[in-house]
């Protein structure tokens, strides 16, 4: 059976013309296997425990996003280091048994790895984060080129529980702190990244990187890092509840159907 071309607009460069398939993460990074695709609207009613059986798309993560000029410079220039720094996470959590509890020691190339991070929330955004941020485009299109604007920053944790998050840009008020967070989340284990504007992280645990693009394409450096482990069991980004807590509160009428509260730490 032929291929199927798809068409439309790169969500960096902004060039229209055939797409080719983005891996988000890459694929090398353990993004292989098939997964369920749920649309919004349809998630927000799932519980921590509901089984998902539809919609089956049998390769990993990700989707046509990215121009084929566009997918391989990013991945020729930042997906082995990415892929690398994966590897690693995997490692401290198998020696821990998935409860890290230390410091451990990264070894890598800082500024590939924010780059290839914010290549993936190209993805899960429409074209209309490069269009409005030029700024981001040229951060991610000039390898060589240092240091985000100031508004965006970017978080990461560990996660090995719960379900994929994908999510563009989203925004949630902070009720009783009157606060708005402005934010995009994605979470393929051994990590969930978190990229805000003019906000602070959903969780102050949360160990922030927005630092990593200070240094050079090629300057390498060893990061001690303690990340915590948060799940994502409901599709909601800034949620880390455990499933126990979510199913308490379901039985206690704090969530209704199709809607969920949101604990913010």
């Amino acid at each position: 059976m032929p291929r199927i071309k798809i068409s439309g607009i790169c969500h960096i460069c902004g060039n229209y013309g055939p797409l080719s398939f983005e891996y988000v993460p890459p694929k090398k990074a353990f993004n292989e296997n098939s997964l369920v695709r749920v649309k919004f609207k349809e998630a927000m009613e799932l519980a921590p425990i509901t089984p998902v059986k539809e919609n089956i798309q049998q390769r990993g993560m990700g989707g046509y996003t990215l121009c084929g000029k566009c997918n391989n410079d990013t991945g020729s220039w930042y997906g082995t280091d990415f892929v690398n720094w994966c590897y690693q996470g995997f490692e401290f959590l198998r020696k821990s048994s998935g409860k890290p509890t230390l410091i451990y020691f990264y070894h890598l190339f800082p500024l590939r790895i924010i780059k290839q991070i914010l290549t993936m929330f190209f993805s899960a955004n429409s074209p209309a984060l490069g269009i409005v941020h030029p700024e981001l485009v040229k951060f991610v299109l000039n390898k060589n080129v240092k240091y985000l604007p100031p508004q965006f920053r970017f978080f990461v944790y560990f996660n090995i529980e719960g379900k994929f998050r994908y999510f563009g840009i989203q925004s949630f008020g902070r009720v009783h702190k009157g606060k708005l967070t402005i934010m995009s989340e994605i979470n393929y284990p051994p990590y969930g990244y978190v990229m805000t504007i003019d906000s602070d992280p959903p969780d102050r645990n949360q160990v922030e990187i927005t630092h990593f693009s200070k240094y050079g394409y090629n300057e390498y450096d060893t990061k001690a890092m303690r990340l915590p482990v948060l799940p994502t069991h409901l599709p909601l980004p800034g949620d880390y509840r455990r499933k126990e807590e979510i199913i308490k509160e379901e039985k206690e009428g704090l969530i209704k159907k199709g809607y969920r509260t949101i604990k913010w730490r």
